[in-house]
């Protein structure tokens, strides 16, 4: 399930739905793959409407003969490499989690660490006061 568009900008682009972020309904930024670097980016979801970004067939629709009948060449190309993109949006996604994944384990370790030292001085403190008295 994709959005097809089409960004002054960013050229041909396509909006992966089953990507979590590109939920509707949603108030989180849209993850975009653009495909003439084959890179992906955020937009805010404000910017997601004409004139920043034209549904494909309405873009194409739009143009004059000779640039529609290129455009639509052009974009059936980009479209034939979706597979391609895909699997390249998911691997990111996947590393994206996996880093975010390690980031919260690294996180907790160091807050159990902390709460450890702060139990084990405490617990000299205790004893210090305890054998001070």
């Amino acid at each position: 399930m994709q959005w097809w568009g089409y960004s002054k900008e960013h050229g041909w682009v396509v909006m992966d739905r089953s990507v979590p972020t590109n939920t509707p309904g949603l108030q989180s930024d849209l993850l975009f793959f653009r495909c003439r670097d084959s890179t992906t980016y955020l937009e805010k979801r404000k910017n997601w409407e004409p004139p920043l970004y034209i549904y494909a067939p309405n873009y194409i629709r739009n143009l004059k003969p000779a640039a529609s009948a290129e455009a639509a060449a052009e974009f059936e190309s980009v479209k034939a490499l979706w597979p391609e993109y895909q699997r390249q949006i998911q691997t990111e996604q996947r590393e994206a989690k996996e880093r975010a994944e390690a980031i919260r384990v690294e996180q907790e370790r160091q807050q159990k660490a902390e709460e450890s030292q702060r139990k084990a001085e405490e617990r000299a403190k205790k004893k210090q006061l305890g054998l001070q008295s």
